[in-house]
């Protein structure tokens, strides 16, 4: 049996294996790891606290209760953004007046536009070490004046490390058109930001990822 810190150098298909037959300490460890990036990428979705925390938990619960009907992973990071949004989604399209988020209520919780804003989460001392707070705002200002498609395609690949193919699952399209939405990002950016900031754009995915 691995303990919580065996697991940090255990593969994500071993993780996941062994939660599957019953493994508390691989659910806790999963909990402790993924649960902050999930929350940071539901949260910019919903964008409401509640709505993120209870659709969180309610994921962890759903999986700790059908786990013996649920297939192999070898990402459980993608495995649960990919849950995490269409939970969210099918909450936001039930009741979408409880939210500030736009999302039209005669969308299915298959549809893959939603409202997506992004929001750099860290310490002073790290930001203040990092980057300037105007240069910050000004990264924040560009990238939110993206459509919402593009900007939450840019904030999985470069903010949260996954593939083209990962992206397209979870938002619901195919792998060619994250290739294109993430293009037609990086080139509007190019063609409002200074190089020099597109570049902290970038720098900051590898830092806070």
């Amino acid at each position: 049996m691995h303990s919580l810190l065996n697991y940090q150098k255990s593969s994500d298909t071993q993780i996941w294996d062994d939660f599957l037959l019953g493994s508390k300490e691989a659910y806790s460890f999963m909990y402790t790891k993924y649960a902050p990036v999930l929350y940071n990428y539901g949260y910019k979705i919903a964008q409401d606290r509640q709505l993120t925390e209870d659709c969180l938990q309610d994921l962890f619960l759903t999986i700790l209760e059908t786990r013996e009907r649920l297939g192999h992973t070898d990402s459980i990071k993608f495995y649960l953004m990919r849950s995490l949004r269409r939970e969210i989604v099918r909450k936001l399209t039930s009741a979408p007046r409880l939210t500030g988020t736009r999302l039209d209520q005669h969308r299915s919780a298959d549809d893959h536009d939603v409202d997506f804003r992004v929001e750099f989460h860290y310490e002073p001392t790290w930001l203040d070490s990092q980057i300037s707070k105007e240069r910050s705002e000004a990264i924040l200002h560009e990238l939110n004046q993206l459509p919402a498609r593009q900007k939450e395609a840019l904030f999985l690949k470069f903010f949260d490390n996954l593939s083209y193919e990962e992206i397209a699952g979870i938002m619901g399209i195919e792998t060619t058109s994250a290739y294109k939405v993430i293009y037609k990002a990086i080139a509007a950016l190019q063609k409002r930001m200074p190089a020099d900031l597109l570049a902290l754009v970038m720098l900051l995915g590898k830092l806070v990822s």
